[in-house]
């Protein structure tokens, strides 16, 4: 594990419960954390993850660490030829992202982004539905409204650390558009910063919107803010398509007519994308989502960034 915080929490938990998996080594810059991580789940804590990397013989890694933090991990990964999972964003730049998509591809091996959402079963049958009788999709919305992250001196709220809310947190909303329809094609974007100014060290956007034109002439529409109300957090999904729509809001509905069906997830979706992994590294196949799926993303939220600093609506690939 490179990074023993917040989200690598979440993982060590649950690859704890997969039987075919060990953890057998932590590394953290917070020496402490690592040793805290080694003595619960009985491995070896390092503050360094290069000596780490040389002296551990791993069959994976999973690298959860802030965006700006990004640097030679993956690269190291693959140079070792270590299959790796890494949590998104996978970059704050293209050129990083790229040299890292480079050296995937040259190496071979296995690799997975943590786009999590897409190993909801909810959402799974909701795009097994619309690729079975959908027909053309027209519209697609999505809507992520919450808080902020951390306190006034978490690196969340710095746009030079975390790239912003776009590109650190609604990225997931914008992987998802793109597994749920297709290919971006042009990014227009709108950003303010107007709710949260006033707070300590808070330069990224607290409100944007974002408008995507995809490549099979689908529209798609995504709302973000950073500034909801404590009880006002909403995540929320809508795709019109040509024979029915499709709603995730605490729930999932599929209207096709006057005829409506509703269910909700049954699994956890952290649990099974740790599992789709470890299996994949086992059989030694490709996973659902490789590090290309994590460079697609991020070109789309960059993208949106320069636009609504331009006020231009931008064609990808950029």
């Amino acid at each position: 594990m490179i990074g023993c915080g917040g989200m690598n929490s979440a993982h060590m938990e649950s690859l704890s419960k997969i039987q075919d998996a060990k953890m057998v080594a932590f590394a953290d810059v917070m020496e402490e954390r690592a040793r805290n991580c080694a003595q619960k789940y009985s491995g070896h804590p390092y503050r360094d993850y290069c000596e780490m990397l040389e002296e551990e013989g791993l069959d994976a890694c999973f690298i959860a660490i802030p965006p700006f933090a990004h640097t030679d991990q993956e690269l190291l990964c693959t140079k070792a030829k270590i299959p790796f999972f890494v949590e998104k964003p996978v970059a704050l730049t293209m050129k990083k992202a790229k040299e890292v998509q480079r050296s995937v591809a040259r190496s071979g091996i296995i690799t997975q982004v943590g786009y999590v959402m897409r190993f909801y079963d909810g959402l799974q049958r909701i795009r097994q539905i619309l690729r079975e009788r959908g027909g053309e999709i027209g519209l697609i919305e999505l809507v992520r409204l919450g808080g902020i992250a951390g306190d006034e001196n978490f690196w969340w709220r710095r746009k030079e650390l975390s790239g912003g809310q776009l590109v650190e947190q609604s990225t997931h909303q914008v992987d998802l558009a793109r597994w749920m329809v297709g290919d971006v094609s042009t990014v227009y974007a709108k950003f303010g910063r107007q709710l949260n100014k006033d707070l300590p060290n808070f330069t990224i956007e607290d409100v944007s919107s974002v408008i995507m034109r995809f490549k099979n002439g689908a529209i798609g529409v995504l709302t973000s803010s950073s500034a909801a109300q404590e009880a006002g957090g909403l995540g929320r999904l809508t795709i019109l398509a040509k024979n029915l729509e499709l709603i995730s809001n605490n729930g999932y509905k599929v209207v096709e007519g006057g005829k409506v069906t509703e269910f909700r997830d049954t699994v956890d979706a952290v649990l099974e994308e740790d599992k789709h992994f470890v299996s994949c590294v086992q059989s030694g196949t490709k996973t659902a989502v490789p590090y290309v799926e994590g460079v697609r993303a991020l070109e789309v939220t960059l993208t949106a960034v320069e636009s609504a600093r331009t006020g231009k609506e931008i064609k990808l690939p950029i």
